[in-house]
């Protein structure tokens, strides 16, 4: 938590949109967890698609309570939806459900965690964000929490999906 306020700016954020991202970290924690208790049980492509059927009707319903579901207009705000539609979102669920086949769901919350280097990095190529002192300090926390959490979030969540621990040559892996 000191590792978000310090890249948040703490008191120069706006609290709303900072508990926004705090939920947001929450649902991708959730969405982890639920990948890792069904992708092995499942078809990808079936998971995904349910993924991504959960979502649509979730935001629906969220746009019809607010009022604000209206058809977009034009080719541009069409073809941006598809895009990120398709290969943001569809194709990169897909990937994760393959993936998380493959290795557990701490280290893929481990790669999920880069998702704010790379907001940085292009960030400060593209649009010449400048972070501080503070904000990178903040980063810091942030992945140093997560690499002294990963064993003991690893061994919840083996109790929480039932997995056994994998074992190479005589000894305990993650």
């Amino acid at each position: 938590m000191i590792g978000f306020a310090l890249l948040s700016g703490i008191d120069v954020g706006a609290p709303t949109g900072d508990l926004l991202v705090l939920a947001s970290a929450f649902a991708t924690a959730l969405q982890i967890l639920m990948v890792e208790r069904y992708a092995s049980r499942h078809d990808a492509v079936a998971l995904t698609l349910v993924e991504m059927a959960t979502a649509f009707l979730g935001f629906l319903l969220i746009a019809l309570a607010l009022g604000q579901l209206a058809v977009p207009r034009g080719w541009t705000v069409w073809g941006a939806l598809i895009v990120t539609g398709i290969f943001a979102s569809a194709l990169g669920y897909l990937i994760q459900v393959w993936a998380q086949r493959r290795i557990s769901a701490t280290r893929i919350a481990l790669v999920f965690s880069l998702e704010t280097v790379w907001a940085g990095l292009f960030g400060y190529l593209l649009a010449d964000d400048r972070l501080g002192l503070l904000g990178w300090g903040g980063c810091a926390l942030i992945l140093a929490g997560i690499v002294v959490a990963e064993p003991a979030a690893a061994e919840v969540l083996r109790r929480f999906v039932g997995a056994q621990k994998p074992v190479l040559e005589g000894k305990n892996m993650l």
